[in-house]
């Protein structure tokens, strides 16, 4: 019967639990939301901290060390705080060994208090840690748990060790209890929250989307790039028109045009970072923000390296040795001052120049410009 019924709860956990595919979809969204929640935290864990610190001097009976642990504490959270505003927006992924930092470091603190300060007392604060923080936070479960799990652990060693005896029973008790009873509430908030998010993304993914060719349209893209030049202040903006297209058009035929397209953005794709912002403004002009770039020869580069594949790529699959290849012109400018619609002209001009210059090449707007 408990073999049974163990085969029967697995079953129903692992029918309703998150997919790793969910959570890759979301895994920025979700680092995004986890560093925010973090921020906030913090932000209220140090006010909480530094008051007690400071009150310590005046309520009879405590000592200086407790006064001095808060102060550590709060200092220890003021530099993740500091840290956490410098993760870029492109590599969130940097924020999951904060949070956890942020876990270990509060935790650590609350048990040590409940422990070395509270030897014939209950301790209450780190039991309600460990059973808020998986909820609190979005994350895969077998990692969350993994990490509060080792801090149990920890807890429990020190707790049987140095309180009293019977008050640690009543403690180890309590922490194991919460332990495992957070589970059901977090396991249900994390699938609600990441499928959350999956749909919102499909969604916006669906209106968001260049149908044909799978990269950013035009609206999307003028957005990303203008999120991207406020919180970084850098950024390099690329602007790419195919040559002759409307000739292959007439020739070939648009469905051979549409299949151009989708190679062009393939090629795209392969040139640039996966966390640039990449789009189609419509026909044949493709856009390009390399998000935090500065030095425009890195940006030449990138685009002869791409004008190379293309001019590699045919234009028709089934006469790919005797095929015409597919040729562009390239413009870019870097990002000084200014906004996205100065930084568009400047770009769109260099682009100009290369036409002008002959097709099928690479201009910069300072070397135009000078």
């Amino acid at each position: 019967m408990i073999k049974t019924l163990y085969k029967q709860v697995k079953t129903f956990f692992l029918r309703n639990r998150v997919s790793d595919f969910e959570y890759e979809c979301v895994c920025t969204e979700i680092y995004r939301t986890n560093l925010s929640i973090m921020k906030i935290c913090a932000g209220f864990s140090i006010f909480v901290f530094l008051l007690l610190g400071i009150l310590n001097f005046f309520v009879p009976g405590f000592s200086l060390t407790r006064s001095i642990c808060c102060f550590v504490i709060s200092a220890v959270l003021i530099l993740i705080l500091l840290i956490s505003r410098k993760v870029p927006p492109e590599n969130l992924k940097r924020a999951v060994p904060l949070f956890y930092s942020f876990i270990w470091a509060v935790c650590i603190f609350t048990g040590f208090r409940g422990i070395y300060g509270n030897y014939s007392n209950y301790s209450v604060m780190f039991v309600v840690l460990e059973f808020a923080f998986p909820i609190i936070f979005i994350d895969k479960l077998k990692r969350i748990y993994g990490n509060i799990f080792v801090i149990a652990v920890l807890n429990t060693i020190f707790t049987a060790l140095l309180k009293d005896p019977v008050i640690a029973r009543t403690d180890i008790f309590y922490v194991w209890i919460f332990y495992f009873l957070s589970f059901v509430p977090s396991f249900y908030l994390t699938k609600i929250r990441v499928r959350e998010l999956y749909l919102r993304q499909i969604i916006e993914n669906q209106r968001d989307t260049d149908e044909l060719t799978g990269l950013s349209n035009k609206a999307a893209f003028s957005r990303e790039a203008k999120k991207y030049m406020n919180s970084t202040n850098t950024g390099i903006l690329i602007i790419m028109d195919l040559d002759y297209f409307k000739e292959i058009n007439d020739t070939y035929g648009h469905f051979t045009g549409d299949k151009i397209l989708k190679k062009v953005a393939g090629c795209i794709q392969k040139v640039f970072r996966s966390s640039d912002a990449m789009g189609r403004f419509g026909g044949d002009e493709f856009v390009i923000f390399m998000v935090g770039a500065t030095q425009a020869d890195i940006a030449q580069k990138r685009c002869e390296q791409l004008l190379e594949l293309l001019n590699a790529t045919p234009v028709l699959d089934e006469e790919a040795e005797n095929s015409k290849t597919i040729q562009a012109s390239i413009g870019f400018a870097v990002f000084e001052s200014g906004d996205f619609d100065s930084l568009f002209k400047n770009a769109d001009t260099a682009l100009y120049d290369a036409k002008k210059a002959g097709k099928n090449r690479v201009c910069c707007f300072s070397d135009t410009s000078a």
